[in-house]
């Protein structure tokens, strides 16, 4: 996974905390999840995570072939 230098330093700085301020910024983050996950649009979140695969193309994978064994 790339990171851009921002999320770089963010990561170094967590990993330099002590345990006990990773789990108060981790609180804090899980609190911030579920203030503003109510306020958003669902619809909008889901989507946004989410890849449209196009029932059109061939799908080699899944065809059903006979397994031959020896």
């Amino acid at each position: 996974m790339d990171l851009n230098l921002d999320e770089q330093k963010l990561l170094a700085g967590f990993r330099r905390l002590s345990p006990e301020g990773k789990k108060e910024l981790v609180d804090f983050a899980a609190f911030l999840v579920k203030k503003y996950q109510h306020t958003s649009d669902d619809t909008t979140s889901q989507e946004a995570n989410q890849c449209k695969i196009s029932s059109g193309d061939a799908r080699p994978e899944a065809a059903k072939e006979p397994i031959f064994t020896e």
